[in-house]
């Protein structure tokens, strides 16, 4: 026993001499910094090795990587290289939204942040039963409308313009969802080019005008054509409006497209084609890799870019990064 008590004694001595021991010493952080961890991260993913991929984007996600968290968000909400799950993309959304959610409109991350509102709004439109988020149109209509009049994003001007169409959440005002509908068209915003050119042509809520109203529906026809994800009703849509239509409306319906942000066919025809020069691209990934949250901006200037928006309705005052999550009193979504 005695020699037992000497031989333990003797190791702890040994132990002693030897110094402290470097805790975690043989565990070092697996990334250099969460700039490093968010690059291995979308390498990874591109790559195709999610595996990988996911950890890295998780560590700089928390450490508050913008880019992180929004290609996060996004995966988990289309189910793209990693099982879909609208919890963890509520959450990543929610932190993008906290922390930015009164950052310049002019800041070249702008965009992202609006992608994010529209996200939650959409999510507060429909509800997450995994998360048991009730549906609630109306938060959603604050968050289209944050995301429409502040960073001026033109999916949130179409959300918000259905929302008055239909008064879910709002009151009904089919001359509010006109104007922000315009607005939203102006951007070649399919969807909401279609909508306008649907009231115009049937005369619904507004004042016939159906050359202008075919006008809309062949420009959204082709702008989702072009962007190869034309939905079905915006393609139905453009056969009924075209087959229904005499020859001098669509005449007249050609005519306006230039004034539209479409091209005349008849000019387009007799124009030679020119090559277009390639504009100098900051990709989007290198913007995102050094975002920290910034104090709250004062919105003036996101006020004076919507009101050079041809005529969209002023930014509604309201900040949602301080308690964003809540939706109600008391009723706060946790990640």
């Amino acid at each position: 026993m005695r020699t037992c008590n000497k031989l333990a004694f003797g190791a702890v001595a040994a132990l002693m001499m030897l110094g402290p021991v470097a805790v975690g010493a043989d565990n070092p952080p697996a990334y250099a910094s969460a700039t490093e961890a968010y690059r291995q991260g979308v390498s990874a993913m591109n790559s195709g090795r999610t595996a990988a991929a996911i950890p890295a984007l998780e560590y700089a996600a928390k450490r508050g990587v913008l880019g992180a968290q929004l290609k996060l968000a996004k995966a988990y909400a289309a189910g793209r290289d990693v099982p879909k799950d609208d919890a963890k993309a509520f959450s990543y959304f929610q932190q993008i939204a906290d922390q930015y959610a009164d950052i310049s409109a002019s800041s070249p991350i702008a965009n992202y942040v609006g992608e994010a509102f529209v996200a939650l709004g959409q999510y507060s439109l429909d509800g997450v039963p995994a998360m048991s988020l009730a549906p609630n149109p109306g938060y959603a209509a604050d968050l289209f409308r944050h995301a429409a009049s502040y960073f001026g994003n033109a999916e949130a001007q179409y959300q918000l313009a259905h929302l008055y169409l239909t008064g879910d959440g709002v009151e009904k005002d089919p001359s509010l969802a006109v104007n922000w509908l315009a607005t939203a068209a102006k951007k070649q915003h399919a969807a909401a080019q279609a909508t306008l050119g649907e009231l115009l042509w049937r005369g619904e809520e507004v004042r016939q005008r159906r050359a202008r109203g075919l006008a809309l529906i062949t420009l959204a026809h082709e702008n989702a054509a072009a962007a190869g994800k034309e939905p079905q009703w915006i393609g139905d849509l453009y056969q009924e409006a075209l087959a229904k239509s005499d020859g001098a409306t669509r005449k007249e319906a050609d005519a306006l497209l230039p004034e539209l942000g479409g091209v005349n066919k008849a000019t387009a025809a007799a124009v030679a084609k020119v090559e277009p020069a390639n504009p100098t691209m900051i990709p989007a990934d290198k913007a995102l890799e050094h975002v920290a949250p910034t104090a709250s901006a004062t919105p003036a200037s996101a006020a004076a870019a919507s009101a050079s928006q041809g005529g969209a309705p002023p930014p509604a005052p309201i900040g949602l990064s301080v308690g964003f999550g809540a939706t109600s009193p008391g009723s706060a979504i946790k990640p």
